[in-house]
């Protein structure tokens, strides 16, 4: 019995060989695909010499040709690379809307449906896309899927968290604001009061960054405050009542420019945070010189860890007389990844993306290396009950040299993601902030990603929708730069009115609203 037990076990050890020479690597001859890639805007990624894409090269026999395009500069770049008709193989990452996916999908025929090659050629994603009815949110009007999505389930609800500078506070004998009228008086103190110590005058009270409009560190997420849940994304909200709105139309919405540029005039705000990037506002931060502002978090950021991260304390948006509704996100997946039709190695491009999604290598991807890796001590290891942790974090966002982090695939609904990993200090610190505000009731009801990612609209109505859609944004950008800098009057008030509706504002919120019914009827089915 101990015989036939012993060759049983070898066995099954060569048939695992076998499979797994099967399964790897990809192609016997390397081939090169070319690949479009989203950069986050404050870092720096080397992806032709990061450790991760190394070892996967090693592992597939698949060479990529990287074309890094930092988020700032992406949407005219892809614009304009999708308009060349010289096309990459994969476009990764990049907040590809759904009516982009739309436009270049069904309409236009540059990304390829996918539908018919993931149970074959991508196991890891399509055994997930069962899970926590992810997959609702995928098809195009036409039923298809033409991206891979990417998700991380982590109980999240907001993108910008509202923080300042609990050390300037306590030196000023300052309490956390809970008002507007409170917040200004802080940051007129903040101006006035040295917080910082130097002697120089040089602090910035209120800072912002990555242009007006930027979901985590923008100008949009002050609007909150005034009870509008203004957003880059749709351009669009949800009242309490399913009544999808133009924000510019809320009634607070005149009063979050007016205080804005109230901020402006008295120097509280800092004239660069309409148009910096997140590097230029990360030497600010850095040097002492910020007292309030949005962010996503403190642990694992731009931020100096040691003595700069621990001055800034998450709170609750300070309120107004019209309430406070902070854009409330859904965990649903985001655009990852796509085929486009010129690609000659499909069935190969998507088992390279699956293979980073292999349970053990995409946490590797984003939280980094195990044992044996580049980093001594390594980043993420295994618990004694099995589950994957971050043993700890390396400073000045150290990851990014070793692997993609948030620039590569990933995908967890969090019926598989909460079973196999402990969430490390900087995700509890986001639960806990998203905890907070949840509790508060400073969220929107009903999030703008209803309209933003499940809704569906027809191929021409969807191609109008974008069309409008450029419009607007060019149009509140510019309107809102404008309100902040040169100030509100009934005139140019008045002015904004008239132009909302000559762009074409209310046939773009009749359209979304016409979707949302429908999804309401469908679902409620």
């Amino acid at each position: 019995m101990k015989k036939l037990a012993a060759l049983l076990l070898s066995l099954l050890m060569l048939l695992s060989a076998f499979s797994a020479l099967a399964e790897f690597p990809i192609v016997q001859e390397p081939i090169t695909l070319r690949v479009f890639q989203w950069v986050v805007e404050n870092q720096q990624v080397d992806f032709e010499n990061l450790w991760f894409y190394k070892e996967l090269e090693k592992k597939t026999n698949i060479k990529i040709e990287w074309e890094a395009v930092k988020d700032a500069d992406w949407k005219t770049k892809l614009t304009t690379m999708l308009a060349s008709g010289d096309w990459p193989d994969i476009i990764i990452r990049g907040g590809l809307s759904k009516d982009m996916v739309e436009d270049y999908g069904p309409n236009q025929g540059i990304l390829i449906p996918l539908d018919d090659y993931l149970a074959e050629y991508m196991p890891n994603y399509s055994s997930r896309l069962g899970m926590n009815n992810v997959s609702a949110s995928l098809p195009s009007s036409d039923g298809h899927m033409y991206f891979v999505g990417n998700l991380t389930a982590q109980r999240i609800n907001h993108d910008g968290t509202f923080f300042i500078n609990k050390t300037w506070l306590d030196k000023l004998g300052l309490q956390v604001p809970t008002t507007v009228d409170e917040l200004t008086e802080v940051l007129r103190a903040f101006r006035d009061g040295d917080p910082n110590g130097n002697g120089q005058k040089d602090e910035i009270p209120f800072s912002a960054a990555g242009e007006v409009y930027h979901q985590t560190q923008g100008i949009y997420n002050h609007f909150a405050m005034f009870g509008v849940p203004l957003q880059r994304w749709v351009y669009a909200c949800i009242d309490d009542n399913n009544k999808v709105i133009f924000p510019g139309y809320m009634e607070g919405f005149r009063a979050a420019v007016e205080w804005l540029n109230l901020c402006y005039t008295e120097g509280l705000l800092d004239p660069e945070a309409l148009t910096q990037d997140s590097n230029a506002w990360g030497v600010k931060v850095n040097a002492d010189r910020v007292g309030y502002t949005t962010y996503l978090r403190t642990i694992n950021t731009a931020m100096e860890q040691t003595t700069i991260a621990p001055q800034f304390k998450h709170i609750l948006p300070p309120a107004s007389e019209y309430g406070v509704k902070v854009p409330r996100i859904l965990e649903i997946p985001e655009f990852g990844a796509a085929i486009t039709s010129t690609n000659k190695y499909v069935k190969e491009s998507l088992r390279w993306l699956d293979a980073q999604l292999e349970t053990e290598t995409m946490l590797i991807s984003v939280n980094g290396p195990m044992a044996g890796g580049p980093l001594d001590p390594a980043p993420l290891e295994k618990t004694a009950e099995g589950k994957y942790k971050v043993a700890f974090v390396p400073a000045d966002n150290g990851l990014y040299q070793y692997v993609p982090v948030i620039h590569g695939q990933f995908f967890a609904p969090g019926d598989y993601y909460f079973d196999i990993f402990e969430l490390p200090p900087h995700r509890v610190e986001r639960k806990n902030q998203a905890a907070l505000y949840e509790e508060a009731g400073v969220l929107e009801k009903n999030s703008h990603d209803y309209l933003r990612k499940l809704v569906r609209m027809d191929t021409d109505t969807a191609v109008e929708v974008s069309r409008l859609f450029t419009e607007i944004e060019k149009f509140m950008k510019e309107s809102i730069t404008n309100f902040i800098t040169q100030g509100v009057t009934d005139a140019n008030w008045q002015a904004f009115l008239d132009n909302s509706k000559n762009i074409g504002v209310d046939k773009y919120i009749e359209y979304y609203q016409t979707a949302y019914d429908a999804y309401l009827a469908t679902s409620q089915k």
